[in-house]
Formats: C-alpha cells, sequence, structure tokens
C-alpha cells in the first residue's frame, strides 16, 4: 500500500516535496488503483512545489492532470494540460550521444530521439518529433492527440487543437495527427486522405465527440472556400448576383473571422434561394446558434430571434435523412444507427442546455420559453414525415418534411410555393387527424396555438400548463364563454387539470386532487369511468380532515364530501361518511336550536344512507319535532303536514315513541270530527289506529278503554258536548245534535240524562216564544230509557195548554199528557238526516 502524506504538519510547508519522481510515481499508482483524491493531492504538491522552483511540472504530470480533467468532465481544463502535456520538450542534456535502440520489441531500428513525456528512445517508425524540437512517442502522441481532440469538441476549443494537430502533422511521418486534422479541418489539410481508420480507431465516446463536431459542419466542400475573400465592409449588403454563388464561403470566412452576425445575415439570403435545401438550411442553424451564443454585439431581441431560427433548423436538420446520408458520404463511411442517434441525441442536449440557461437569465415563462419551442419543434419534426409520405410528392430535388412548426413559418415568411407548401403540410395533418391517425392528430395538437401546453402536458409539468392557460384566459377576461377560440385553451387547461388531479391521487394529496376534478370537469372535462378514482379522494380527504383535528370541523367535511359525491354520485362508502358528516351537522343545528337546519342535514344523511340507525333516529327525531311545532299552529295546512310526516317516521321506525305519542291525539281528534261530518267508517279507522299507537303505560298518551272503537268516539263527541250556562235555541239545537251523533255510535251512561235535560231547556225556550207544535214535537225525541222526564212533560202540557186555552183545551191537555205517558219514546234522533215535515231539525 502507497503511503501518503498528510500536508501542512509542522514539518511540511506544501513547497518541500523531497523527490520529485518519486511523488509523481505514487499519483500514477494511486491513479491506477482508482484513488483520484490522492492523485490530485500529489500533484497539486507538485505543482506548488514547482512555483519555488523545487519541482518541475513535466508532459507526464500534465498528461495526469489531463486524463483526470476529462475524468471529472472539465473539458476546460483537459485541453489546457493536454496542450501542455503536447508541448513540453526534454532540457538539451537530455540528447542522445550513443546509439540505442527503439523500444518497440520487434523493432530493429536505431533510435534517434528520447521521448518528452515517458523517457523511452524510438526510431522515426514509432514517434515523431516537432519542428521545435519537442518529440513523443507513438503510443503517447496518439493517446494524447485523440484526448485532446475530445476535449477541444466538447470544450468547443477547436481552433487551439487545430493548431496543436497541425504543429504535429507537418512532421512527415505521423498520419494520426494528419487523418484527425483532416476531420476537424479539413481545409487546413494538405491531403485529408481517408478518415474511416481514424473513426474505428477512436473509443466510442470519442467517436461520438468527433460525430458530433462534424454534425456542427457545413455539407459543402470546402475547395472554394479559399477563392472567396470579402473586400472589406461587403458584407453589410447582398453579394452580386453573378457571385451569389460564393456566399456560403463568405460566411465562413466572416464566422472564422468572428463576424457571426454578418455571416448570419449572409447564411439567412443563401437559406432564401434553397428553403429546403439540407445544407443551406444546417449552415443557417450553425451561423444562428452562433449568434445566439456568443456575439458580443447582439441585442436581446436578435440573439432570441437568432435562437428561435436555429431551433426551427437544427430539428429540420438532425431528423433529415438525406442530412445523415450526406454526412456520411462526407465523412468517407456510412455512419451506424447507434453512431447517428449518439450524435443527434449528444448535440440535441446540448442545445436544449444552452437555450435552458438562456431561459432562466432572461426570467421568460416556462410557457415562452426557448426550451419549450425547442421540444415542440423536435416533436413536430419527429413525426411529419409518417403523416407526409403518402400525402403528397416532393419536388424533383426532394426532402424530408422534417418541418416543425418554427420551420414551417419561416417557409411561410418566403411567400410563393413555398407558403403553398406549408398550406399543403396543415392540410395533409388535418385530413390524418380526421381519419383517426394518431400521429395526424398529434401534429395537429401539436401546431395549434395551444401545442407548447400540450407539450408541457406530455413532460408531465401540469403547474406550467395550468399557470400559463389561466394567465392568458385572465387577459382574454372580455371574450364570450362560446367564443372559438377559447375551445382550445379550455380543452388543454381542462386535460392538465385532470392530469395533476391523477397525479395528486397518486400521490395522496387527497383535497388538491377534489379541487382539480372539479375544475377539470368545469372545463367540459368528462369524468365518467373515474368515479372510483374520485370517490376514494374524496374519502381519504373526509377522513384526514377527521382525523388531523382535536375538534373535527364538520362544516368543512360536509362540503369537502359533497363536493366529491357531486362528481362521484354513486360511490357508496363516500355516501356513507357523508351520511355521518350530516348527522353531526344536524346535531350542532339542533344545540343550537336551528331545527330547520338540523331537519335539512339529517335528511340529507338519511337520503346517503338509509341503513344509517343514527341518520334514521335523527331524521326521525327532527321530524317529530318539526309536527309538534306544526301542531300547535292548529292550521289544517300545518296539521296536515304534520300528520304525513309522524306517519313517515313511524314507516321508518314503527316503535319510536315520541311519532306515536304525537300522532295518536292528533288521530284521536281526527277520528271525532270525522265522525261528526258523518263517515262513520273513516272514524272508526282513524280511531282503531289511535287505539294502536297509544300505549297505557305512558301518562302522555290517552288511555283508552277496553271497549270498541264506537265507545271511544262515542265518549270523545260525549265529552266535547257543550254545557252553556245560560243556553240559547243555537247552543241547545248544536248540543242536541252532537248528542244524536253519540248515540249512534254507543249509548253512554248519563247520555238520556244529559238529553232530555237539554231538550227540556229548549223546550221552556220554545214555549217563552210561543212556538207551542214544536214542543209538543220534541216529545217524540225523547230516548225511552230517561228516569226524569217532568221538565220536558211539564213543558208540553203548557204548550198544549196554551195551544187551547177553552174547556176543550183544559181536556185535551190531560188527554196530551196521558197520550204522552203511553206512547214509545225510545225513537232516536237521527244523526243528520232532517225531515222535511219536521220543525225543529
Amino acid at each position: 500500500m502507497v503511503s501518503h502524506t498528510v500536508w501542512g504538519g509542522a514539518e511540511d510547508d506544501g513547497a518541500t516535496v523531497g523527490d520529485p519522481s518519486a511523488l509523481l510515481e505514487q499519483a500514477v499508482i494511486a491513479y491506477v488503483q482508482g484513488r483520484f483524491a490522492i492523485t490530485v493531492s500529489h500533484l497539486r504538491r507538485l505543482e506548488r512545489a514547482a512555483v519555488v522552483g523545487h519541482a518541475v511540472v513535466d508532459a507526464r504530470h500534465a498528461a495526469l492532470r489531463g486524463a483526470l480533467a476529462a475524468r471529472a468532465q472539465n473539458w476546460t481544463e483537459c485541453c489546457d494540460w493536454y496542450e501542455r502535456a503536447l508541448a513540453f520538450s526534454l532540457p538539451e542534456d537530455h540528447a542522445c550521444q550513443q546509439t540505442l535502440f527503439c523500444f518497440a520489441e520487434d523493432c530493429t531500428g536505431s533510435a534517434g530521439d528520447l521521448c518528452g513525456q515517458c523517457d523511452r528512445w524510438f526510431c522515426p517508425e514509432h514517434g515523431a518529433e516537432r519542428e521545435d524540437g519537442v518529440a513523443r512517442c507513438g503510443p503517447c502522441l496518439d493517446v494524447a492527440l485523440h484526448n485532446l481532440v475530445q476535449a477541444a469538441i466538447l470544450a468547443d476549443r477547436v481552433g487551439t487543437a487545430v493548431e496543436t494537430l497541425a504543429s504535429w502533422a507537418r512532421t512527415a511521418n505521423w498520419d494520426t495527427a494528419k487523418a484527425l486534422l483532416a476531420c476537424l479541418a479539413p481545409e487546413e489539410a494538405a491531403n485529408p486522405g481517408e478518415q474511416a481508420d481514424v473513426l474505428d480507431s477512436f473509443a466510442p465516446d470519442r467517436r461520438a465527440a468527433l460525430l458530433l463536431y462534424r454534425a456542427s459542419r457545413t455539407l459543402h466542400p470546402t475547395d472554394l472556400e479559399r477563392v472567396c475573400v470579402p473586400e472589406s465592409g461587403a458584407s453589410d449588403s447582398p453579394l452580386p448576383e453573378a457571385h451569389e454563388w460564393l456566399r456560403p464561403w463568405a460566411a465562413r470566412r466572416l464566422s472564422r473571422a468572428g463576424r457571426h452576425l454578418e455571416a448570419w445575415r449572409v447564411r439567412y439570403e443563401e437559406w432564401l434561394a434553397r428553403p429546403v435545401d439540407t445544407a443551406a438550411v444546417h449552415a443557417l442553424a450553425l451561423t444562428a446558434l452562433r449568434v445566439f451564443a456568443g456575439d458580443a454585439e447582439a441585442d436581446d431581441r436578435v440573439r432570441e430571434e437568432a435562437a428561435r431560427q436555429a431551433i426551427a433548423c437544427w430539428a429540420m436538420v438532425l431528423h433529415s435523412v438525406s442530412y445523415w446520408r450526406e454526412l456520411g458520404q462526407h465523412s468517407g463511411r456510412p455512419l451506424t444507427a447507434d453512431e447517428r442517434k449518439a450524435a443527434s441525441d449528444a448535440l440535441t442536449e446540448r442545445i436544449r442546455q444552452a437555450l435552458r440557461d438562456d431561459d432562466r437569465t432572461a426570467g421568460r415563462p416556462t410557457a415562452d420559453s426557448l426550451e419549450l419551442a425547442w421540444e415542440v419543434e423536435l416533436a413536430v419534426a419527429r413525426r411529419l414525415p409518417q403523416v407526409m409520405e403518402g400525402a403528397l410528392t416532393p419536388p424533383a430535388r426532394g426532402y424530408d418534411f422534417s418541418f416543425g412548426p418554427g420551420f414551417l413559418d419561416l417557409l411561410s415568411s418566403v411567400g410563393g410555393r413555398w407558403k403553398e407548401l406549408v398550406a399543403d403540410v396543415h392540410s395533409a395533418v388535418s385530413d390524418a387527424s380526421g381519419e383517426g391517425d394518431e400521429a395526424g392528430a398529434r401534429i395537429e395538437g401539436l401546431l395549434s396555438p395551444e401545442g407548447r401546453y400540450l407539450t408541457l402536458l406530455e413532460f408531465g409539468r401540469f403547474d406550467d400548463v395550468i399557470t400559463g392557460l389561466e394567465a392568458e384566459g385572465a387577459a382574454r377576461h372580455g371574450a364570450q364563454e362560446n367564443d372559438e377560440s377559447l375551445q382550445g385553451p379550455r380543452r388543454v387547461l381542462g386535460a392538465a387539470l385532470f392530469a395533476r388531479a391523477r397525479a395528486h391521487v397518486e400521490a395522496r394529496r387527497w383535497s388538491a386532487a377534489i379541487r382539480d376534478f372539479e375544475d377539470a370537469a368545469a372545463n367540459g372535462v368528462s369524468l365518467t369511468g373515474h368515479e372510483e378514482e374520485i370517490g376514494r379522494a374524496g374519502v381519504h380527504a373526509g377522513f384526514a380532515l377527521y382525523k388531523n383535528r382535536a375538534k373535527v370541523d364538520w362544516q368543512a367535511y360536509v362540503g369537502l364530501l359533497e363536493r366529491a359525491l357531486a362528481m362521484a354520485p354513486l360511490h357508496e362508502q363516500l355516501k356513507r361518511d357523508l351520511a355521518v358528516g350530516c348527522v353531526n351537522l344536524g346535531e350542532q343545528a339542533s344545540q343550537r336550536n336551528e331545527h330547520d337546519e338540523a331537519l335539512v342535514r339529517v335528511a340529507r344523511a338519511y337520503e346517503l344512507d338509509p341503513s344509517n340507525e343514527l341518520a334514521a333516529a335523527a331524521l326521525n327525531a327532527a321530524e317529530t319535532r318539526k309536527a309538534e311545532h306544526l301542531l300547535k299552529d292548529r292550521s289544517a295546512s300545518g296539521r296536515t303536514s304534520a300528520v304525513t310526516a309522524l306517519r313517515a317516521v313511524l314507516d321508518r321506525d314503527a316503535d319510536f315513541r315520541p311519532a306515536r305519542r304525537a300522532l295518536a291525539p292528533v288521530l284521536y281528534e281526527r277520528s271525532l270530527v270525522t265522525a261528526v261530518r258523518g263517515d262513520r267508517a273513516e272514524a272508526l279507522r282513524l280511531m282503531q289506529e289511535a287505539r294502536l299507537l297509544s300505549d297505557a303505560s305512558d301518562d302522555e298518551f290517552r288511555h283508552f278503554g277496553e271497549e270498541s272503537p264506537e265507545y271511544d268516539i262515542a265518549q270523545g263527541l260525549f265529552e266535547r258536548v257543550p254545557s252553556p250556562q245560560e243556553p240559547d235555541e243555537e247552543e241547545l239545537r248544536e248540543a242536541l245534535a252532537m248528542l244524536s251523533v253519540v248515540r249512534s255510535y254507543a249509548v253512554l251512561p248519563d247520555l238520556s240524562d244529559v238529553q232530555v235535560w237539554l231538550l227540556a231547556d229548549l223546550a221552556e225556550i220554545l214555549c217563552e216564544e210561543g212556538r207551542y207544535d214544536e214542543v209538543i214535537a220534541l216529545a217524540r225525541r225523547c230516548p225511552s230509557d230517561v228516569e226524569d222526564r217532568s221538565r220536558l212533560d211539564a213543558a208540553v202540557v203548557e204548550a198544549r195548554t196554551c195551544r187551547r186555552p177553552t174547556k176543550g183545551a183544559r181536556t185535551d191537555a190531560r188527554s196530551d199528557r196521558r197520550a204522552g205517558r203511553g206512547r214509545n219514546t225510545a225513537r232516536q234522533l237521527p244523526l243528520f238526516g232532517l225531515y222535511k215535515d219536521d220543525q225543529l231539525w
């Protein structure tokens, strides 16, 4: 195990390292063992010592630092260290004074140079020496050059890497440097030659980096660039028509001079002439991206315009089959599907990251962000060729229809046949969508004004969709509800709310889920088929309110569950839980003496869950209480409503004593009224029902006798016969009529005595008024079972006497008395039957 010195001790000042070679060996061993932190520590100690002249940072040290930087993906630092490693040369005193053998085992040549990195001797075949005397053996040089190229591409420092490659490519015997130079800068290579061998020798990650860099290069041959030398200041105006073919080369010269904004304008002019040419689109994409990424002269508006143009063009290029075909031809070998995907994904991610950083810096809303525009463009460009494959016939030059919304807008701005092409594309997409094609429907949505929100919806960024659409809706506050322009945003908003509601359910955010389900339904989303989810959310949300509070807010509980039940009306558990909440609200209302509110609550509870015994009992009590209140008003409608309510209570619970206690007296009174009205059958039925509801053990019930209902009716009516203190004729007649009804049901004790007493009173009044014939007629209505009818007989005698004042009349009076004692007086008074010849009635 290699020991490691702890820095900063009393004897270590950080600058004294002892033997630098030994410390470097320790760093190399630690790197091989994967102990990278210790490796960095050793190397930094050497670097601190080098500052004060106690050590030297040599080529091996720099190469090791470059490898560590690459491992940390610090590509800029990696470039710096590898350029330094390739520039280090040995001191003059290391020159070889004798002939040694090459390090290669099978090599018999004489070694004439010493590697400045590994200190091995090599022959001209197995190494190279630059013009400035820097020498490297083949293995050290190949590794350093490959790593430098990869880092330079990823750090966007190809220019400095090209300079280093060119210095080694000028050596006559090293083909790796020449091939790499031909890949990165064909214009710098004298003889580009074959590049396939270089690609195959790259490791997969390095090959991907090289392909990524190639994807950012123009497809045009580069020979003509040498003849295009734009005059000073001439780049601000279009090139003359005779030299329009020089535009690509003029643009490249401007780009190399760092005049990216001018180069962009030239590339745009070139693109206008060939809007669907892959090479022209690629060149415009690359130049626009340079303006966006690093042109200090461009203001924010120009940079954003360049970014959106780059987005449109890059999406078209990366999904174009012809682009990759031409790229393979230009590279000298066809690219495999994996290589294409790796290069495309890497470039896509780099652009995405750059756009994301700019969005963050500019503070753009998510809905207006460049990153979102990039995603929408990629989605449409990827799918549109599928729809257009059989819809249109491409022009003779051919193209792939890998257009996104931004590129279609660019084509439309050109006008002419390109605008017509855009219209044809939209028509083909609409037709495909109408025929049920999934890709067509997807593209139609993305091409709509709500396409960006649909993309966010696919990514699960529901909050961004909802926030953006609600803000737009607030801006269109004055628009009509049925405005066609509102239907698309409303539909997408509803979908986002519905998706977020389901996400809330998955995350167990129950109350938020119910709120979003409600809002989704308000925006036209059908909740059919999702009632179980909604019901589950309502049940759990109610349970959370019930569980998490010391004192349950039943009002909030019921309100929440009512909202959920409105969306899932058949969810049984939700209905049962809501019934419990309504019962508790009813109890609270009863405690506040708000009985109407209590009745509404418990009625709702019973409606939701008839099997809930608490709900049924609370409803029975509330309805009984209300019925008792109605009975106190004594209005006909109130009493009818009360009876109906009490019967409903007893239908639910036949043994509910308060309802029985309240209903029995009402039925008893109604039976008596019905008897007076002459409906004998109904009166007996009501009295029988009252008898069944009565309870002899309860003092509040009327104690019915053991006789029949007829007897109870007779007894009740008899008790209600008026007993006037100073009777008049009308009162007496009313009392006699009542007694006649009583006698029709049962002959009660004392009934005849009261009846004859009232007849005598009436006879005396009639005698005083001289209505003797009516008095005489009363005698025929006297019951036969009366014991004392003397007053009535006296009144009749007086009537006969007064009617016959002569001697003969007195004789007739005595005859009348005898006849009265001898006649049958058992004839009862009729109930309500009035005889026409009977003046009494």
